[in-house]
């Protein structure tokens, strides 16, 4: 009989299942079906039980409960979240623009190397061409290369598929996983400039503040958070961040890291429209694509820090009415887990529980939308 694995932890929150896997430094959001079937394994009850429970709650066919029943027990065993079952991969944040292909059979291209300076710090940054390349474009607008730097964050390639983040000589990652190395020097940035930071979650999105007051626009590649960001700006927004959303303790403020927007071509005419620099702006490839960057203007670097006020996940879907839906503190957790979010390495019960609580006080929507002019009408209120 299978039975919960030793190392999870279940929190309680209404409207779905959500499990600390410990050994795995893996957070897991399920829905209600799911949450049904842990119910009665957490119970005690046998597969047959399980089965017939199933058939009579959600009045399907046994065959039909048989396999789905199979299937959720199949992954959980998977991520070693029942007994006998292995761990599972860790949840992480990373940035967006920043992933491209890395073929590691490849010989890397030698070091680029260049000087930034930011918020007064000249810093020299150094990496392998090949794995994150693009990741230059968007410091190009702050080099200075005449400074002498203060510090030097290094990111090369180490044997056949590992990357490996120095910062002044001290090794901080070693991943197979270019976005995360990309993550990891914008947040090596971040406390390099705010050196007294304390994280509380790193969140793969944009942001902005409006009076003071954060907002977040989270979701994947596609989904027109950088087309709305680009807009919201153009309305008297402040932009904050795009890619990496980073909340500091105890305010759970968002810490400027305000990199030009990449903008790619099926929004290039809507964009240029608001901001006519960006048809000028030389293009490069990510991902594919020939992308422009929009670039915020260089005092974006010294605003303050804003507390997030809200959350929204935008969806461009085209012939659409704008619709912001409010989402509970579940749908909340469930979306930014299909993403990237870091809560703590290691993730602990306690840093998952002030989330959920902080969820709780801070309103989320999703909003879906065609019409750029009413969705940052909506946003408009939703912040007012």
């Amino acid at each position: 009989m299978a039975t919960p694995a030793a190392s999870v932890h279940r929190f309680e929150i209404e409207g779905g299942l959500l499990l600390l896997e410990r050994s795995s430094n893996s957070l897991f959001a399920f829905n209600e079906t799911a949450r049904h079937v842990w119910d009665l394994i957490e119970a005690g009850n046998s597969q047959a039980n399980l089965v017939s429970e199933f058939v009579e709650t959600w009045g399907i066919s046994r065959s039909l409960a048989q396999q789905d029943i199979h299937s959720i027990m199949a992954h959980w065993q998977k991520h070693g979240l029942l007994s006998g079952g292995d761990g599972g991969p860790v949840q992480i944040a990373c940035v967006e623009d920043a992933a491209v292909d890395f073929n590691p059979a490849v010989p890397p291209l030698p070091l680029a190397e260049w000087v930034c300076t930011i918020r007064g710090i000249p810093m020299a940054i150094s990496i392998d061409k090949q794995p994150i390349a693009p990741i230059r474009e968007l410091f190009r607008h702050l080099e200075t290369p005449n400074a002498t730097p203060r510090s030097q964050i290094k990111i090369s390639v180490a044997g056949a598929n590992t990357m490996v983040l120095t910062q002044d000589g001290r090794e901080r990652l070693r991943t197979a996983d270019p976005a995360e190395a990309a993550g990891a020097l914008y947040i090596a940035i971040l406390e390099r400039i705010h050196p007294d930071v304390r994280w509380f979650a790193l969140i793969h999105g944009a942001a902005l503040a409006h009076n003071g007051h954060g907002l977040a626009l989270v979701g994947s590649s596609g989904s027109g958070k950088s087309t709305l960001t680009a807009a919201l700006m153009a309305t008297g927004f402040d932009y904050l961040s795009d890619d990496l959303i980073a909340l500091s303790e105890p305010t759970k403020a968002i810490v400027p890291l305000p990199l030009p927007l990449s903008i790619k071509p099926g929004s290039f005419d809507v964009v240029s429209r608001l901001w006519p620099e960006l048809a000028q702006a030389p293009s490069y490839r990510t991902k594919g694509l020939d992308a422009r960057l929009l670039v915020p203007p260089a005092a974006a670097w010294d605003a303050q820090p804003a507390a997030l006020r809200r959350v929204v996940f935008p969806h461009y879907a085209a012939g659409v009415h704008p619709q912001l839906t409010r989402l509970s503190p579940f749908q909340t957790i469930e979306r930014l887990l299909s993403d990237r979010i870091w809560l703590g390495s290691p993730i602990t019960e306690e840093r998952v529980t002030t989330f959920l609580a902080w969820l709780e006080d801070t309103p989320a929507y999703a909003l879906t939308y065609a019409d750029l002019d009413g969705a940052v009408r909506l946003i408009e209120d939703v912040v007012a």
